[in-house]
């Protein structure tokens, strides 16, 4: 296998939601392993000093809900630095963490535009331009480990991080033939301000439940760098699945054995 530090130095890559947290350290390991880096968030200036600490990248405004301008962004990336070579789709937003009988329309909407809207806008546009520079490439999705244990208040961030799992599934089943990996992040806690930052983000009138116990968790959480070594690592191979919390594990072994026993009640069940 080529060593994928080799196979995409100076090749083009474009991170979403990369002003902060996992998106801003992925586009900081990416520069220094001599990707060229195209740091893309809803704030344009804070975009820009990130990108401006990080050799030979650049910075795009986008709104991820926003299809055309994904296109533009996009555009202006290859413009500016060449053919894509990787996409991370990564911006994201925690929602309204109400009871979902308590959940409204607009919370909703907001939330799988922001998370959903925007891994598919990426995903595809992005999986589109690397098949059609004709050289090996890497798509990357941000999901959750929380998708395995939902808690409570947690169901429309669960649903759209859950919905990112099955489109990548999906888009690594249709690209076998091609030279382009697909990756899907499943973080647990880490180091960012998806929390502090959901209200502001939050368009005016959704209504939110309070997060602070929430906030504590994640500040408490991993290292989003380590998240980054892990995705960079992933680069230019066929691991699908990075998980940033193995000792999550259980979370997967309890969901799966509670399947299989529904499988014997089912097969207990056709059989009477």
């Amino acid at each position: 296998m080529v060593d994928q530090m080799t196979q995409f130095a100076g090749r083009t890559a474009f991170v979403s939601g990369a002003s902060s947290g996992i998106g801003r350290a992925i586009a900081e390991e990416f520069g220094k392993r001599g990707l060229r880096v195209v740091l893309a968030s809803r704030n344009l200036a804070d975009v820009e000093r990130v990108a401006s600490t990080i050799e030979g990248a650049s910075a795009v405004q986008l709104d991820v809900r926003d299809e055309a301008n994904w296109v533009a962004a996009l555009d202006t990336a290859e413009a500016r630095h060449g053919p894509l070579s990787v996409v991370v789709s990564n911006a994201g937003v925690a929602g309204s963490v109400l009871p979902l009988a308590e959940t409204s329309t607009s919370a909703w909407e907001w939330s799988r535009g922001v998370n959903l809207d925007g891994a598919y806008f990426g995903l595809s546009h992005g999986t589109r331009r690397i098949l059609a520079s004709g050289q090996p490439g890497h798509v990357i999705a941000t999901s959750s480990m929380a998708i395995f244990a939902a808690p409570a208040g947690s169901g429309i961030y669960i649903a759209t991080k859950a919905a990112i799992v099955g489109l990548c599934e999906s888009l690594r089943a249709e690209l076998v033939a091609h030279e382009v990996g697909v990756s899907v992040i499943m973080s647990g806690p880490v180091r960012t301000n998806i929390i502090e930052g959901n209200l502001e983000r939050a368009p005016s009138g959704v209504p939110m439940s309070d997060m602070s116990s929430q906030a504590a968790h994640v500040r408490n959480g991993l290292a989003p760098e380590v998240v980054a070594r892990l995705t960079a690592e992933a680069l230019g191979t066929d691991q699908f699945w990075i998980f940033t919390h193995p000792e999550l594990e259980n979370r997967m072994i309890t969901r799966n054995a509670e399947m299989e026993k529904a499988i014997q009640w089912a097969r207990r069940a056709l059989n009477q």
